[in-house]
């Protein structure tokens, strides 16, 4: 008897049971794109991904890892969902707010948490929170000022009637880009081991 892939042992109990993708999704706390690329044999196997899938199964853990075991890959250090934070903090292009809130409520969902992945998480939430900060309050003071009819100093009324007054933002998303590109990289480069 031909022994099958982990990619079709998966699949056929799914079916087995009933299943769609899914909801062996669901039941398993894994996204969709995640079982289809398993399933189809796109993606090497988290540690975290198969024990989910072989309690929802009800298949032995070692059915799936003994016979496949060069398809599993046990991420201990989370490289690659701390990846995935730093790519979605990138969504404060189409709005800073969502840099913030994107990797946040990632990470709030996120099951299996590391150190590392906390850590990560933290970093990002700062530098986001404290861009905004910067920006809101420089911004908020402008505001205030034309609204108030306040009379700024004449070195700030300088900055914003000028060109200057753009580098502001310009400064920001500099920053915060160069911040996640580099982070990213370290990543990929490290694996997260050295951090």
């Amino acid at each position: 008897m031909e022994s099958q892939t982990v990619n079709q042992l998966i699949k056929q109990s799914r079916k087995r049971r009933g299943l769609t993708q899914q909801d062996l999704a669901n039941q398993a706390g894994l996204s969709l794109r995640t079982v289809q690329r398993i399933e189809k044999g796109t993606e090497e196997i988290s540690g975290f991904s198969l024990r989910q899938i072989s309690q929802v199964l009800e298949i032995p853990l070692e059915q799936l890892i003994m016979p496949n075991v060069n398809q599993i890959s046990i991420d201990n250090n989370q490289s690659g969902s701390i990846k995935a934070l730093y790519l979605a903090s990138l969504t404060f292009l189409v709005n800073p707010l969502l840099g913030l809130l994107v990797p946040a409520i990632m990470g709030y969902t996120k099951q299996n948490k590391d150190a590392q992945y906390s850590k990560h998480l933290k970093k990002i939430i700062i530098i986001h929170a404290t861009g905004l900060l910067f920006l809101g309050a420089f911004i908020g003071y402008i505001l205030a000022a034309d609204f108030l009819k306040i009379g700024l100093p004449s070195s700030l009324n300088y900055i914003f009637n000028s060109w200057l007054f753009l580098l502001l933002p310009v400064c920001y998303y500099v920053v915060i880009i160069i911040f996640t590109v580099v982070n990213y990289f370290r990543i990929k480069g490290s694996d997260v081991s050295q951090d």
